[in-house]
């Protein structure tokens, strides 16, 4: 056996290369791929000037990597070692908890008053970012109002908010100040009438009572029931702000299933090779009350992945006539022609919603509208003439000021764009970002006099569109 051994390992070693040879570039065997977000090395083109100055190599060395035959399994047998030895990972999104209860990293931060720093080291920049936010939505509701139109905020908590006792010790992050994004805005929301539901508050409440989970260990989401019970609680409120009958969910009885997406999403982005023990994973089915009297409206979604939870449960082409959802206000689902939001016609959505609802966690309200609100405000006080002649003083402006054209010419021409075109795509782009800062009669804390008259022509259309 001795004298073989050589031999053995050689034979064994070629069969293996060949193997990963064989399925580097043929694939045969199926291999799950690994969860997350990656951004996937494109294979590199051989130019004499790239040889030259060594990125070829470069870029192909990293090509190889990702593409090597196996990987996927190779990484999930690191993890699972570095989990079951040394309760370990390199995820960074993913903090274990007590109980190896799982957490985002994002919650966890803002649990300890940190995820302000994700955007700036001052908190009073902060609360003048949340102020700033705040009144704009302020503005903008009562503008909707106007139109028939009916906005509010749908408060997502985060894990770390109901179950803090499961949270590890905090040796990761520091504490500034003392600021959360959900105090300020519930505080302020208060004081301006501004329509929202709080469900931190209302889980707070039902946390010990409620005979289902409202999270799983192993995600970062709340779960199905706990998102069926929302929904139903968001359409009762959509009927106390509109005056409309709506339809209403008939909540079936709970049963054990094996776990759904999003329920071990922070489990799933771990990449190991055997699931982690946990609590039974309980669900409902859903269906709608049948009312020949409800109407079934237009329904508006922009906000984060808790919306998710509601799609794969809640059964929305019975309940509301379109349903689009704004995923952070970017890329744009349940919308058949349009796939993002940049390619929409922001005038003609706001024309036919009913309702529109900013659904976030407490964890991504730093980012509450992810910029739909001063977009929404400056369309809402000024049809595109209007617009236009904003862009045109400031393209002005920008002209008038050597250092400020000089350095927008080199951002025109870094893009191969035509110059006028391009600063006026630069100004618009400033003025859709921050329209108090260009246009006087959209500053402050008072109501703006201005109304966009093509709106409300659409709106009214709309609605005669109905009957």
């Amino acid at each position: 056996m001795r004298k073989n051994l050589h031999k053995i390992l050689f034979v064994g070693t070629i069969v293996v290369l060949t193997l990963l040879l064989v399925q580097t570039f043929t694939g045969i065997v199926y291999v799950k791929p690994l969860a997350g977000v990656t951004v996937e090395a494109e294979k590199p083109k051989l130019t004499l000037q790239n040889y030259v100055d060594g990125t070829f190599q470069d870029n192909l060395e990293k090509y190889c990597r990702e593409h090597c035959g196996f990987r996927e399994w190779f990484i999930r047998l690191y993890n699972q070692y570095r989990w079951s030895c040394f309760r370990e990972t390199d995820n960074t999104t993913v903090v274990r908890g007590k109980g190896n209860w799982l957490f985002e990293d994002v919650y966890v931060k803002d649990h300890f008053e940190s995820l302000m720093y994700n955007y700036t080291n001052d908190t009073a920049v902060m609360r003048s970012l949340c102020e700033t936010e705040a009144l704009r939505l302020w503005k903008v509701q009562q503008l909707l109002e106007e139109l028939g139109i009916h906005i509010f905020v749908n408060i997502t908590p985060g894990k770390d908010v109901i179950f803090p006792e499961f949270l590890a010790e905090n040796n990761l992050y520091t504490r500034p100040e003392g600021f959360r994004a959900y105090n300020y805005y519930v505080k302020r929301f208060d004081e301006l009438g501004i329509h929202y539901i709080d469900n931190v508050a209302v889980f707070k409440a039902i946390k010990d009572t409620v005979d289902y989970p409202l999270f799983y260990e192993r995600g970062t989401h709340w779960s199905n029931i706990a998102a069926v019970h929302v929904f139903d609680s968001i359409l009762r409120y959509m009927e106390d702000l509109s005056g409309q009958r709506l339809h209403h969910l008939e909540i079936g009885e709970k049963y054990q299933a094996k776990p759904r997406k999003p329920d071990k999403d922070l489990e799933d982005l771990l990449n190991l090779i055997f699931p982690m023990k946990s609590s039974p994973y309980w669900y409902v089915d859903v269906t709608v009350k049948e009312d020949t009297k409800a109407v079934e409206p237009i329904l508006l979604t922009i906000g984060d992945s808790y919306f998710w939870n509601f799609t794969g449960s809640i059964p929305f082409q019975d309940l509301f006539r379109y349903y689009p959802y704004w995923y952070y206000n970017y890329r744009v689902y349940f919308d058949s022609a349009n796939t993002s939001v940049l390619d929409l016609d922001l005038d003609q959505e706001l024309a036919r919603a009913d309702y529109i609802m900013l659904n976030y966690g407490t964890g991504s309200l730093y980012e509450l509208g992810s910029h739909f609100l001063p977009r929404a405000l400056l369309h809402l006080c000024y049809d595109k003439a209007g617009i236009d002649a904003a862009v045109n003083r400031l393209v002005h402006k920008i002209k008038s000021d050597p250092e400020w054209f000089a350095e927008n010419k080199k951002k025109v021409e870094d893009n191969h764009e035509d110059l006028e075109q391009g600063l006026y795509n630069i100004a618009l782009y400033m003025i859709s970002e921050c329209p108090e800062k260009y246009i006087e009669d959209l500053q402050g804390d008072k109501m703006p006099t201005s109304r966009n008259k093509d709106l409300i022509i659409l709106r009214e259309k709309q609605r005669k569109s109905y009957k």
